[in-house]
């Protein structure tokens, strides 16, 4: 036994790497997840497409819906993976990928082995599959039901069919003693309230904007920018040191131009 221990398991590592062959699989596990689970994070986001805001009353305060912790924490994810790509570009003198999540969590899988290596590597491992189960948690829902966001008087989860117009909570009772009846149609337009001056890169917006009805693809993003109907309303520092800083879209914006706006500068 030569005396190196894994830093997160504390199993003996036979080859000196700082993480354990068993735990660096599941770094190669959790970015092989990535490519479904953005197709879930968007499947979660359509159903919230029918979220509410005419509730019979209002508590003086609110959960952030459902479909904005799926955005928060698909951008989170992103967030932990562009850090590393960040680390492995700037170490090994290679080209970052493709800002997306998709792209960015292939080449990570393709540099897993090295991190492994790497004094970081058990950080990796660590931030990587934390934001992977925060991904999880929010795209897990009853099937064939669409999240209608929560309750505004107990808070919890509201579920809906597709097609239906009215979602009922099972727990509260309206002023008439009946069931308390939110109107979908309606807490669609406080949903884009809560979320309109998010700002994101074209990826990142489409979600939210898809979330609350408006059907938004990060290539139609770019395509506005590209035909003058849409404009950044700020910029990110560059994922190169000599690259182009990042465009930054509001959410509010893109959803006027896909309504048929143009908000450019």
């Amino acid at each position: 036994m030569n005396g190196v221990l894994c830093d997160l398991c504390g199993a003996p590592v036979a080859d000196l790497a700082h993480v354990c062959a068993r735990c660096g699989d599941r770094l190669r596990l959790d970015l092989e997840a990535v490519p479904l689970l953005v197709e879930e994070l968007e499947v979660t986001l359509t159903g919230r497409a029918r979220m509410t805001s005419g509730a019979v009353r209002r508590s003086s305060e609110r959960r952030l819906p459902f479909h904005i912790a799926a955005s928060e924490k698909g951008g989170h994810l992103r967030q932990v993976l562009v850090s590393w790509a960040r680390l492995v570009a700037d170490e090994r003198g290679v080209q970052l990928p493709a800002d997306d999540l998709v792209p960015i969590s292939t080449w990570l899988l393709r540099q897993a082995e090295w991190l492994r290596h790497h004094p970081a590597g058990g950080e990796a491992v660590q931030e990587v599959g934390d934001a992977v189960q925060g991904v999880r948690m929010v795209i897990d829902r009853p099937p064939d039901q669409l999240y209608a966001g929560p309750c505004e008087v107990c808070q919890m989860p509201l579920y809906a069919r597709p097609g239906d117009a009215e979602v009922t909570c099972r727990h509260c009772l309206a002023e008439d003693g009946e069931r308390l009846v939110y109107d979908i149609s309606a807490r669609r337009k406080w949903m884009l309230a809560q979320i309109e001056n998010l700002l994101g890169s074209s990826s990142y917006v489409a979600m939210p904007a898809t979330g609350v009805g408006v059907k938004v693809s990060s290539s139609a993003v770019r395509m506005w920018v590209k035909r003058g109907k849409l404009a950044p309303r700020e910029y990110a520092p560059p994922l190169k040191p000599d690259g182009p800083p990042r465009p930054l879209y509001r959410v509010g914006d893109v959803v006027s131009v896909a309504m048929g706006a143009v908000v450019a500068a």
